[in-house]
């Protein structure tokens, strides 16, 4: 690996779970993405717990896409099996990442994500947050009515 720095190989190493997991969402075990997440987390610095969880959630999601009731429900079993602050985290990226695809966040959801980048010290959390409001005070978020 002459010549990659450790964040490329990361980086290499994300891009090949991802496409895993949507290789192996619908019907399939996740054999290939959990030894993938297994690695980035002992190889990449990343946190097991989170990581697992990840992928079991996102395998969980590309399954139920693609008509897969029943293994969209044992990935989300597995997903479920970590600890509540990996839970926790995976709920908030997911959060994030839907708002930044709708560009908005709504009230609710910014006050908890606060609260948690507050108590897990993650101000890159709020920061993406705030891309994703436009606002430097918690954001723009849908009015409720």
């Amino acid at each position: 690996m002459a010549g990659l720095s450790s964040g490329d190989y990361v980086t290499r190493q994300i891009r090949a779970l991802a496409e895993a997991v949507l290789r192996e969402g619908a019907g399939g075990v996740g054999t290939r993405s959990f030894q993938l997440a297994e690695h980035l987390a002992a190889e990449g610095g990343v946190h097991r717990g989170d990581i697992m969880t990840a992928t079991a959630t996102l395998l969980a999601m590309t399954a139920w896409c693609d008509g897969e009731a029943e293994s969209a429900s044992r990935f989300a079993e597995l997903a479920g099996e970590h600890d509540e602050e990996s839970r926790e985290l995976v709920t908030h990226l997911l959060r994030l990442e839907a708002g930044a695809h709708q560009g908005w966040l709504p009230r609710e959801q910014v006050e908890a994500l606060l609260e948690y980048a507050r108590r897990a010290r993650r101000g890159d959390l709020v920061l993406r947050m705030r891309v994703i409001t436009g606002s430097r005070s918690g954001g723009r978020h849908r009015r409720e009515d």
